[in-house]
């Protein structure tokens, strides 16, 4: 990929961004997990993922499940506020909605009265598997093993 990046060419020395100029820089990113390297040469290993899995296949999840669809679709914002499994969930609504990732469990009235896993709840594993969200731990997914088990401490 070649991507236009504000300020002068970075050298070996340092990096100085300016809003004044612009450079084209040349990156590779891998088309099966999403990783990007400066050098084609870096990626030294073969990407672990296995051609046809995604995120949603590898939880369990089908796009066909309204709860899956309403995850992806509709407008929530996911908040990490301390280390530790809670979320907070704004949803279209305008409720907030307390995830526990560990427990599997939301505040959210479909999880407490049908207790399945919501949408919220979904919403949550899905930033933190794509790298959006923390982990419980504080720390983003870095590997593949972090991206199929988020929840591990």
């Amino acid at each position: 990929m070649t991507e236009w990046v504000p300020g002068s060419e970075p050298t070996d020395y340092d990096i100085e961004l300016s809003d004044l100029d612009g450079y084209r820089t040349r990156f590779w990113r891998c088309r099966k997990c999403g990783q990007e390297r400066n050098r084609k040469t870096e990626f030294r290993e073969p990407c672990p993922v296995v051609d046809g899995q995604t995120l949603l296949s590898d939880g369990g999840y089908s796009l066909s499940e309204s709860r899956t669809w309403k995850a992806l679709t509709e407008e929530m914002d996911v908040r990490f506020g301390d280390v530790g499994p809670t979320y907070e969930v704004d949803s279209s609504s305008g409720n907030t909605y307390d995830v526990d990732v560990e427990e599997g469990t939301c505040s959210c009235p479909d999880h407490r009265k049908r207790g399945v896993e919501c949408k919220h709840l979904r919403r949550v594993i899905f930033e933190i598997r794509t790298r959006i969200l923390p982990q419980p731990n504080g720390r983003f997914a870095t590997c593949e093993f972090d991206t199929q088990h988020p929840l591990h401490l």
